[in-house]
């Protein structure tokens, strides 16, 4: 007689399953996954995007441990509890194409490929195990106030700090690098980056019919203010960006009424951005708009350019996974001051570092996101559309949406913090069952 513990594949049926195996133990590991989760995706961003080693191998650090206690949680299950996603598969074909340009050596500098192979771990890890956390639904409502409030906080303190700016980070540290440092970030287009994947659940929180008046409103203001501070910051990208993932969430949000007008509380708070950034002046932030700053805004078309001619050199596995500005100062066409360490466009230095095999396994990875997602939000019956299980799904589909697109003209992929957010989110628009009745979510 076989003494290995029951497997249980998790659909819908096996939920009553799955909530007898719990006990106090599990959890106990569940609450505190849950929190260690938010406390990283916290901190990525505190600690100035998670860009330097010491911040960066905390979020690992924080990534591994997350992963060991979900081991746990299994160990006290006594039972292995594994939820399936559609994201898995275009992950190991992206881990497969790094595993075989390492054991290859087919990598123009293998150290940076095995750093940034170490970040895709836990990105993954991150996938995973919120996969697992939030299949059901639960911590739902609870994640988006703690990314809303959160969101509200940062971007108080960079608008704060913009108007009282010494060039340094927190007034006290100053940037490895020269570049315009807004909030916690050293460039104002990572900080963007993060507020657009945030502002979707401070309106989510300000929609739900199950919040009180004062909640909604407090939400309210704070998708206010955390738009304000994206246009603010006068990152291009960052504005166009929120523009595409409003945009999105106004199309999606009245197919899933059915309907073919706008919410008039969707209307109300757009007039609302409109006055408030009237009120605080935005104009100046704007001139961006009409003005290219030094060799390397006006030298992206060049970059890009580039980036074709170094493709083309290696076009199955790619020149290796981190060694872009490694192998860029061979093909780069024109002079600059500036050291170029990303392609600003997270699609090519893909199919540049990892060639076509890997460009499909991302091309794959977001088809199955948007599938996955806009399905699952299409089987959702009109009666239960207003239900936070499906608009925590939206919310975190329209902050996907958003990166994706800034992701046409910047790296925040490549900041770990915004993509370990941008992973999570991942995960939250894609949970639930694969089964047409779909688990009903405890938020």
């Amino acid at each position: 007689m076989s003494t290995n513990p029951p497997i249980i594949e998790m659909e819908a049926s096996f939920a009553a399953d799955e909530r007898l195996l719990e006990s106090r133990w599990t959890r106990a590991l569940d609450r505190a996954s849950f929190w260690l989760l938010c406390a990283l995706l916290v901190f990525g961003p505190l600690a100035f995007g998670a860009t330097e080693p010491w911040s960066e191998s905390l979020l690992q650090t924080g990534a591994m441990l997350l992963l060991v206690m979900w081991c746990a949680k299994q160990v006290a299950w006594k039972a292995a509890v594994f939820h399936p996603n559609p994201l898995f598969w275009p992950m190991a074909l992206f881990a497969a194409v790094v595993g075989l340009q390492l054991a290859s050596g087919k990598t123009a500098y293998r150290q940076a490929a095995v750093n940034e192979a170490m970040d895709y771990a836990a990105y993954a890890i991150l996938l995973f195990v919120s996969a697992q956390l939030f299949f059901y639904g639960q911590r739902l409502r609870m994640f988006a106030n703690v990314i809303t409030w959160f969101g509200m906080a940062i971007s108080l303190f960079a608008i704060v700090q913009s108007l009282t700016s010494n060039g340094m980070l927190y007034w006290i540290r100053t940037p490895r690098f020269s570049s315009s440092i807004y909030g916690p970030y050293a460039n104002r287009n990572h900080y963007a980056g993060l507020i657009e994947m945030l502002v979707p659940f401070a309106l989510a929180l300000c929609f739900s019919r199950r919040a009180s008046a004062g909640s909604r409103l407090a939400s309210g203001f704070a998708a206010l203010l955390m738009a304000a501070s994206i246009f603010l910051s006068g990152s291009r990208g960052g504005a166009a960006a929120f523009v595409a993932e409003m945009i999105f969430l106004g199309i999606a949000s009245a197919a899933l009424r059915k309907s073919k007008t706008l919410d008039w509380k969707a209307g109300v708070l757009f007039a609302a951005l409109a006055v408030f950034l009237v009120w605080i002046d935005v104009s100046p932030a704007l001139t961006r708009w009409t003005a290219f700053e030094g060799d390397l805004q006006t030298g992206r078309a060049e970059i890009m350019r580039d980036s074709g001619h170094m493709f083309l050199q290696k076009p199955v596995l790619g020149w290796g996974l981190g060694a872009f500005p490694y192998v860029y100062p061979e093909f780069r066409s024109f002079y600059t001051d500036y050291l170029i360490n990303e392609a600003h466009n997270d699609y090519l230095q893909v199919l540049v570092e990892t060639g076509a095999v890997g460009a499909l396994a991302m091309l794959w990875f977001i088809v199955a996101l948007y599938r996955r997602s806009l399905v699952r939000l299409g089987r959702v019956p009109s009666r239960r559309s207003s239900d936070f299980g499906s608009t925590a799904r939206l919310a975190a589909l329209t902050g996907c949406t958003g990166l994706l697109v800034h992701s046409l003209v910047d790296f925040n992929l490549h900041i770990p913090a915004n993509a370990a957010m941008f992973y999570v989110l991942c995960a939250i628009a894609c949970w639930g069952a694969n089964e047409k009745k779909e688990p009903q979510p405890d938020v």
